[in-house]
Protein backbone atom coordinates (compact mmCIF):
# COMPACT_ATOMS: atom_id res chain seq x y z
CA UNK A 1 0.00 0.00 0.00
CA UNK A 2 2.92 2.55 1.12
CA UNK A 3 4.36 1.78 -2.38
CA UNK A 4 1.31 2.23 -4.47
CA UNK A 5 0.78 6.20 -2.48
CA UNK A 6 4.40 6.87 -2.80
CA UNK A 7 3.60 6.20 -6.77
CA UNK A 8 0.70 7.97 -6.87
CA UNK A 9 2.42 10.85 -5.52
CA UNK A 10 5.21 10.63 -8.08
CA UNK A 11 2.61 10.97 -10.90
CA UNK A 12 0.87 13.72 -9.28
CA UNK A 13 4.46 15.85 -8.84
CA UNK A 14 5.11 14.21 -12.19
CA UNK A 15 2.26 15.71 -13.97
CA UNK A 16 2.50 19.36 -12.09
CA UNK A 17 6.13 19.71 -13.37
CA UNK A 18 4.47 19.19 -16.67
CA UNK A 19 1.92 21.55 -16.07
CA UNK A 20 4.14 23.97 -14.28
CA UNK A 21 6.63 23.65 -17.35
CA UNK A 22 3.86 24.16 -20.37
CA UNK A 23 2.82 27.39 -18.21
CA UNK A 24 6.27 28.84 -18.16
CA UNK A 25 6.64 28.35 -22.17
CA UNK A 26 3.43 29.97 -22.91
CA UNK A 27 4.31 32.42 -20.67
CA UNK A 28 8.12 33.00 -21.99
CA UNK A 29 5.88 32.77 -25.86
CA UNK A 30 3.59 35.62 -24.57
CA UNK A 31 6.81 37.57 -23.60
CA UNK A 32 8.59 37.56 -26.87
CA UNK A 33 5.06 38.75 -28.64
CA UNK A 34 5.06 41.38 -26.05
CA UNK A 35 8.71 42.31 -26.14
CA UNK A 36 7.64 42.43 -30.18
CA UNK A 37 5.04 44.49 -30.10
CA UNK A 38 6.72 47.12 -27.71
CA UNK A 39 9.83 47.35 -30.21
CA UNK A 40 7.19 48.05 -32.76
CA UNK A 41 5.48 50.82 -31.28
CA UNK A 42 9.10 52.40 -30.03
CA UNK A 43 9.73 52.21 -33.62
CA UNK A 44 6.64 53.52 -34.60
CA UNK A 45 6.53 56.56 -32.28
CA UNK A 46 10.30 57.27 -33.86
CA UNK A 47 9.08 57.11 -37.37
CA UNK A 48 6.85 59.87 -36.34
CA UNK A 49 8.96 61.60 -34.16
CA UNK A 50 11.29 62.40 -37.56
CA UNK A 51 7.93 62.97 -39.69
CA UNK A 52 7.23 66.40 -37.27
CA UNK A 53 11.00 67.33 -37.14
CA UNK A 54 10.92 67.48 -40.71
CA UNK A 55 7.72 69.34 -40.75
CA UNK A 56 9.16 71.92 -38.26
CA UNK A 57 11.85 72.39 -40.45
CA UNK A 58 9.93 73.07 -43.84
CA UNK A 59 6.98 75.02 -41.84
CA UNK A 60 7.70 77.94 -39.79
CA UNK A 61 4.24 78.65 -38.79
CA UNK A 62 4.34 75.56 -37.19
CA UNK A 63 7.67 74.39 -35.90
CA UNK A 64 7.21 75.20 -32.29
CA UNK A 65 4.11 73.08 -32.27
CA UNK A 66 6.01 70.23 -34.07
CA UNK A 67 9.08 70.20 -32.16
CA UNK A 68 7.28 69.52 -29.15
CA UNK A 69 5.29 66.44 -30.35
CA UNK A 70 8.76 65.38 -31.79
CA UNK A 71 10.08 65.51 -28.73
CA UNK A 72 7.05 63.80 -26.68
CA UNK A 73 7.34 61.40 -29.04
CA UNK A 74 10.88 60.30 -28.61
CA UNK A 75 10.03 59.83 -25.06
CA UNK A 76 7.66 57.52 -26.00
CA UNK A 77 10.38 55.50 -27.58
CA UNK A 78 12.59 55.54 -25.22
CA UNK A 79 10.36 54.12 -22.88
CA UNK A 80 8.53 51.71 -25.23
CA UNK A 81 12.49 50.46 -25.75
CA UNK A 82 13.02 50.37 -22.29
CA UNK A 83 10.47 48.30 -21.56
CA UNK A 84 10.97 45.74 -24.04
CA UNK A 85 14.56 45.79 -22.49
CA UNK A 86 12.88 44.70 -19.74
CA UNK A 87 10.89 41.96 -20.29
CA UNK A 88 13.99 40.71 -22.49
CA UNK A 89 15.78 40.86 -19.27
CA UNK A 90 12.96 38.49 -18.02
CA UNK A 91 13.15 36.27 -21.25
CA UNK A 92 16.99 35.87 -20.60
CA UNK A 93 16.63 34.89 -16.93
CA UNK A 94 13.69 32.64 -17.20
CA UNK A 95 14.05 31.81 -20.75
CA UNK A 96 15.58 28.21 -22.58
CA UNK A 97 19.28 30.24 -24.06
CA UNK A 98 18.80 29.44 -27.45
CA UNK A 99 15.54 30.66 -27.67
CA UNK A 100 16.57 34.06 -26.23
CA UNK A 101 20.02 34.32 -27.81
CA UNK A 102 18.25 36.68 -30.83
CA UNK A 103 16.20 38.62 -28.47
CA UNK A 104 18.12 42.43 -28.94
CA UNK A 105 18.22 44.56 -25.58
CA UNK A 106 18.28 48.73 -25.94
CA UNK A 107 21.08 49.76 -26.86
CA UNK A 108 21.28 52.58 -24.33
CA UNK A 109 19.99 53.88 -21.25
CA UNK A 110 20.18 57.24 -21.37
CA UNK A 111 17.05 59.27 -22.53
CA UNK A 112 16.99 60.61 -26.33
CA UNK A 113 18.28 63.40 -27.48
CA UNK A 114 16.17 65.84 -29.97
CA UNK A 115 17.57 66.43 -33.42
CA UNK A 116 16.21 69.91 -33.31
CA UNK A 117 17.69 73.01 -35.52
CA UNK A 118 17.84 75.62 -32.91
Amino acid sequence: MATHNSDKTAQTKSKEQAESAERLEGLLRDLETLQAYLQERGRHAYELAQRFLANARRDAGSRAYDERQATMLEYQHYIWHEIAGRVSQLLVAYGEPEETSGVEAPSSNQPPTSEQDS
